[in-house]
């Protein structure tokens, strides 16, 4: 992965004249914006005074221009944002994958299917619906890793859960599907275990660390321990820490998936905030994050495969 040394030239030599034109623009509607908010602010102020004093004429001509002011400035602020997110998403953003991985594939409005979220056996429940964006795909080594912005819906709209949904080629091929999910779930997956997962059997493991955290079903007891040996037990829980949220990770065929709770909208401007090294870099933090996953559970490590 590249050092900050490179990522700094990165951003200096060749995104900051990218940048330029998008800086100027969103500062120019901020401007606009603060104008609106402030105009909006003290027709408010002498709406008070009119309710001081009593006179409900004076009272009703400043409330709409008030109004007026307040729509304006959220219209602007929409449009404004909705214009960096499409300035940002095409014009920088694969700039930076560019520069971190030789082989990549972006596509900012697209999700991964329903079909391959169900394929990995990682929710427990009844899925209505899938939306999500920004999802990314990558070839590190001689593994093929993706991963999207994902929420999942449940029964109705109103039961929602989001999350970071990684795919990724596994070196070892499977008939046998093995799960780990977080413990802390325990009771709730004790309760859903009767309805979705009637083939598992809960896997007693000798790392008492690993099953602090984890709940480990499989079909199968012995490829679920050949799967689990010492050292990956040990680097799974390193990447968890490194992720600093509950994770869950299933074995399914030759791939590994992983679902990470995220409730924050990556990969989003701010209006008020500048396309600085910064902003830059929250948005390069993330995707190193995950896809440091092939080099930290050791993916590209092909010799127990069927290839």
């Amino acid at each position: 992965m590249k050092s900050e040394e490179e990522l700094e030239a990165f951003f200096e030599n060749e995104l900051s004249p990218l940048i330029a034109p998008i800086e100027e623009y969103r500062i120019a509607k901020f401007r606009k914006l603060k104008i609106y908010l402030f105009s909006a602010l003290g027709c408010s102020l002498l709406t008070v005074l009119g309710f001081i004093t009593k006179e409900p004429f004076f009272i009703m001509i400043l409330s709409i221009p008030m109004i007026a002011f307040l729509g304006s400035a959220f219209s602007l602020s929409n449009k404004t944002l909705e214009t960096l997110a499409i300035r940002f998403k095409r014009d920088i953003l694969p700039e930076l994958l560019g520069f971190m991985f030789d082989d990549f594939e972006y596509i900012p409005r697209q999700k991964i299917a329903a079909s391959v979220i169900e394929e990995s056996l990682l929710f427990p429940f009844t899925i209505t619906g899938v939306d999500g964006e920004d999802f990314m795909r990558f070839t590190i080594g001689e593994t093929n890793i993706m991963f999207c912005e994902t929420t999942l819906c449940s029964g109705n709209t109103k039961n929602e859960v989001s999350y970071i949904f990684i795919s990724a080629t596994f070196n070892k091929y499977f008939f046998a599907n093995t799960l780990l999910l977080p413990r802390h779930f325990d009771s709730f997956f004790q309760n859903m275990k009767r309805h979705f997962f009637q083939n598992f059997n809960k896997i007693k493991l000798e790392d008492s660390d690993f099953e602090r955290e984890f709940n480990v079903l499989s079909t199968d007891q012995v490829e679920a321990r050949y799967i689990l040996t010492p050292s990956l037990m040990q680097k799974i829980l390193e990447y968890k820490m490194k992720v600093k949220k509950e994770i869950a990770i299933s074995f399914v065929g030759n791939r590994l998936y992983c679902a990470i709770p995220e409730f924050k909208d990556l990969f989003e401007p701010a209006f008020s905030k500048s396309f600085d090294l910064g902003f830059i870099r929250q948005n390069y933090d993330p995707i190193k994050l995950y896809t440091d996953l092939v080099e930290d559970l050791n993916l590209n490590l092909r010799i127990w495969s069927r290839q």
